[in-house]
């Protein structure tokens, strides 16, 4: 019989199987077990087995679970019977089989029994627990000094025996592994004979070997559309099974396939309604994790195809089901005897089944869910059998589906952690890359950046050589996506750093490839003699290693920066000869033929360059740059970037002495951003400008702290280069930067870092060192950058190129829409009574009336106005009192708000002039964000914080009915 291989390899394979193993001694499945051992004993030991019968009080079974019959006498048969060729012979064997956890003293003993029997010459012990190979030779050499030959064959062993797809069936009968686990392999191969082998024969309905068979065709058939035409075929053949001679756990598997393939095949389940309501209806009885795993499964494919009218059943009665398996599961996880195997597999279910809505209409419940999971991920702990990996894989599979959450990633994380101590940092590294690529295919850049992080962090170790500098690579290149030209240049640099001390052998071609990124960040940051300066070192790495350095068809990067220099060259020329002699003197060493070809094609005419007028031309440079090009000319270099909604700009001395550690610093900060995306930071948008020093005395990284509004930071670098102990001090000064543009209060911002913003911040070696490993004096050309002059200084150069971290603009860390609009019916209330008389003076004074009109106009509603009135009032009205105490001052102005206003203390119209309105209006702002629990940033921008309240805490949207104030016409307010 053919049996087509599909699904999961035979590591992941075993590693499941092993586990539902274990699962037999938490439910007391001793005689499971006994079948399956003398089934696999059968096909792989001896084929002349007797199984043990009657109950043990009838004689004893003196340590034999089963054994071999006599068969000395030819048995009547084909020549070649496999029957014959695993017979035993004249040796009488034993089988002896145990899911003790004792099992080292539980074999001593059923051996010692055995040994005082005369017909035993060779005893198979079958254990579920595992035996380390230093302790079960000890008990061979025991037994065989009694007498016996023995074998152990423990858990491990039966595991990787059963994936086999000839005995696999003896898994799926007695283990009841989930439908979806299956051996591997290629389905085309054989796929045609296997369909044929079939189409003269009827399946056996007691064969669970032929139900995996016709499983396999009906899968092939459901998931693949160039057999699709045979679906019908191995839909008649499953039915075979739905009959009353199959045993129970067949014909409810038998169902199951039929539905999955209904679904998946022919995109309707209604038709089969009688055999999923029939699979349902003792689903209490079916307690193994496999059983389970189905039925949850298979609910999820009809509350989908239900909502997609795939499947018209009664809806009470289909999610009457789901309450059948959450009562099933909790009864179950309340045993007190549950062990952690057991209970890991049951809650990896229960939060699976929280991925179907409770109810019509209802959503799926992922916080619930990552719960139950993260409560799973402590059950694992004490459950070394439990099949991590593929629980990791069922993580990137959601990650493809959802996308980043954070509370998924924190579980895919700490799923990672026990896979690295079970089978290897690498594997975990692996699965990392895995869920990186799933999210880049979302196009999430900062998500994916985050679980190649990790990746990296587990591959430093040197086990996976080729893998961590791709992992670089790649960081390079989506930091680069983000806008963040240093992280992207820092990390590329440590990749070519890497491979050019490594053993060649290992680095191969990795040197060059390293190279071209750094090439392209450079570029891209808009160092544009730098990236001049580090294309002859690309050159020699790339004739060095690279077996065909002069066949420019299969090196079309190389074509492309020529390119690229050209064009900067012809770009410089048109604005500005002058600098450009300065350049075309750094291009004198290099090799005639390359430095011909870029000066010729610079030279053309018909070049991009000179299409257009200058301003036309400087645009299409702000396309694909991320900073102004050669900004790295004249004394002094500002590199700016956006991320978080901060403007960044730092300026340094244009010195080889301040250049590597201000570039550092500049990595440094934008990865710290990059680590911080999407978390709420309450950040007010903004611009900040770091001014960097270098005294050459300091020890470590110094910085002032802001004050009195002011949106610039001075740092003084320390004389060494700054390692991985002194990341600290990069997020000190982080973190005070987004102190200046912050809106949360001091503890709530520091609980915005962990030890994830920390941890991408050193890339092997400092960023300083490997900027002058590749950048040495003489390519650094200090006199020509002095002597050059800042390329257009004045023009202003704003970059749309790539993408950027950016602002968090959803609802505000402490907004809640319903206790906002309390508040706005409260403050109605409040002023109208407490300035009732002096609005109507107000309303009649026209000069008043133009600039409320104003306000009303921007869009401010008329709590926000009346607001603003009611501070300029009571500002008035305290205004002799300044000297009190603070807390009376403040009891008075409450008590201002709250008592009615008298017609005799009507305010003039006077007291509301044009500065006061304007001076209240900001400090309404700041009042408005400590009724919400917040504060105003240190560097207030009122512009940019009237944006950010008005985004993120729907300044101008919320209001509620209320009486027309003003007189604006009738216009009458609401949510």
């Amino acid at each position: 019989m053919t049996v087509i291989k599909v699904g999961t390899n035979p590591a992941k394979l075993a590693s499941v199987i092993r586990f539902h193993l274990s699962d037999l001694g938490a439910g007391n499945g001793h005689h499971e077990f006994e079948h399956l051992t003398r089934h696999l004993a059968r096909a792989r030991i001896a084929s002349n087995i007797l199984p043990a019968t009657g109950p043990v009080s009838s004689g004893g079974d003196r340590g034999r679970d089963f054994e071999t019959f006599d068969a000395r006498n030819p048995v009547p048969g084909p020549p070649g019977s496999d029957y014959l060729a695993r017979s035993t012979g004249d040796r009488r064997l034993v089988f002896a089989c145990t899911l003790e956890k004792r099992v080292e003293a539980k074999i001593r003993k059923d051996v010692d029994a055995l040994a005082m029997q005369d017909d035993v010459d060779e005893v198979v012990y079958f254990c579920e627990p595992n035996v380390p190979i230093a302790r079960r030779l000890k008990l061979i050499d025991e037994a065989k000094a009694k007498g016996l030959a023995l074998q152990i064959v423990d858990g491990a062993a039966i595991a990787e025996w059963l994936t086999e797809p000839d005995v696999f069936w003896i898994a799926q009968e007695y283990l009841h592994l989930p439908s979806d686990t299956v051996p591997s392999g290629e389905l085309e191969q054989g796929y045609v004979q296997h369909r044929r082998d079939w189409q003269s024969r009827r399946p056996i309905p007691v064969s669970r070997s032929d139900f995996l068979a016709i499983k396999a065709g009906l899968r092939k058939a459901t998931f693949d559309d160039d057999v699709r035409t045979d679906l019908l075929f191995w839909l008649d053949r499953m039915e075979a099974f739905i009959v009353d001679q199959a045993p129970r756990a067949i014909a409810r598997d038998a169902m199951y396939e039929i539905a999955v393939a209904n679904l998946r095949g022919k995109g309707d389940l209604t038709p089969v309604s009688h055999l999923v309501e029939d699979y349902f209806a003792d689903v209490g009885r079916h307690q193994s994790i496999g059983q389970i795993t189905d039925a949850v499964v298979l609910l999820t494919y009809c509350v989908g195809a239900n909502r997609l009218d795939q499947y018209r059943t009664d809806e009470a009665a289909l999610f009457a089901r789901r309450r059948t398996l959450e009562e099933l599961i909790e009864r179950l996880l309340g045993d007190p005897g549950i062990g952690p195997g057991r209970r890991s597999g049951l809650l990896r279910m229960r939060g699976g089944l929280e991925l179907v809505p409770a109810e019509p209409g209802g959503l799926r419940d992922y916080d619930r869910a990552f719960a139950f999971w993260g409560m799973m991920l402590d059950s694992v702990q004490d459950a070394p059998l439990y099949p991590i990996e593929e629980f990791v894989d069922h993580l990137t599979g959601m990650v493809e589906y959802v996308g980043e959450t954070e509370q998924l990633l924190a579980l895919a994380a700490r799923a990672d952690e026990i896979l690295s101590k079970r089978v290897g940092r690498a594997a975990a590294g692996e699965k990392a890359i895995d869920r990186a690529f799933a999210l880049i295919e979302r196009d999430e850049p900062a998500s994916a950046i985050r679980e190649l992080q990790r990746a990296k962090a587990k591959w430093f170790s040197g086990e996976q050589f080729g893998g961590m500098l791709r992992t670089l690579l790649l960081l390079s290149e989506l930091y680069g996506r983000l806008g963040l030209a240093y992280a992207a240049k820092y990390h590329a640099m440590a990749a070519a750093f890497i491979a050019r001390h490594e053993d060649p052998a290992r680095a191969i071609d990795m040197l060059p490839r390293a190279l071209l990124e750094v090439l392209d960040a450079e570029a891209a940051a808009g160092n544009s003699l730098g990236y001049m300066q580090l294309f002859p070192v690309l050159l020699v790495a790339h004739v060095e290693h690279d077996p065909r350095p002069l066949d420019m068809d299969e090196h079309p990067r190389i074509l492309e920066n020529m390119g690229r220099i050209a064009a900067l060259l012809g770009f410089l020329k048109r604005g500005d000869a002058g600098t450009r002699r300065h350049l075309d003197a750094v291009l004198t060493d290099w090799p005639p033929e390359i430095r011909e070809a870029i000066l010729r094609t610079a030279a053309e005419r018909t070049g991009f360059w000179n299409e257009g007028s200058w301003d036309e031309a400087w645009k299409e440079l702000e396309v694909v740059l991320l900073d102004r090009p050669f900004g790295d000319l004249g004394r002094t270099r500002q590199v700016r970037w956006e991320a978080l909604g901060i403007e960044w700009c730092c300026e340094f001395a244009n010195d080889r002495a301040t250049t590597p550690g201000a570039e550092q610093l500049i990595a440094e900060l934008q990865l710290a951003a990059c680590a911080m995306a999407g978390r709420d930071l309450g950040i007010v948008p903004g611009g900040m400008t770091i001014r960097v020093g270098c005294d050459g005395g300091g020890t470590k990284l110094e910085f002032d702290v802001p004050d009195g509004g002011s949106r610039e930071v001075v740092v003084i670098l320390p004389a060494h280069d700054r390692a991985v102990d002194d990341a600290a001090d990069c997020i000190a000064l982080f973190g005070t930067i987004l102190h200046c543009c912050s809106v949360l209060r001091d503890d709530a911002l520091m609980a915005s870092f962990d030890r994830s913003t920390f941890d991408p911040i050193f890339v092997g070696r400092p960023y300083a060192e490997l900027h002058r490993e590749f950048v040495p004096p003489d390519l650094f050309v200090e006199e020509v950058r002095e002597a050059a002059p800042a390329f257009e200084p004045d023009r202003p150069f704003r970059s749309r190129a790539g993408d950027r971290i950016p602002w968090f603009d959803g609802p505000g860390p402490t907004y809640d829409h319903a206790e906002a609009l309390i508040d706005i019916a409260c403050r109605y209330r409040r002023v109208e009574k407490s300035l009732s008389h002096t609005l109507q003076r107000l309303r009649a004074d026209e000069p008043v009336r133009k600039r409320l009109q104003a306000f009303h106009d921007r869009g401010m509603k008329d709590w926000e106005i009346l607001g603003i009135l009611s501070n300029v009032a009571l500002n008035h009205r305290l205004a002799g009192h300044s000297g009190s105490d603070p807390d009376r001052f403040r009891e008075m102005g409450l008590r201002l708000i709250d008592e009615p206003e008298h017609p005799d203390d009507a305010l003039d119209p006077a007291v509301f002039s044009d500065d006061q309105l304007v001076l209240h209006a900001v400090t309404y702002l700041a009042a408005f964000l400590n009724g919400r629990g917040l504060r105003a940033p240190s560097s207030l921008v009122p512009e940019k914080l009237e944006r950010f309240l008005v985004v993120r805490y729907r300044l101008r949207e919320d209001d509620v009915e209320h009486a027309d104030v003003f007189g604006w016409g009738g216009e009458q307010a609401g949510e």
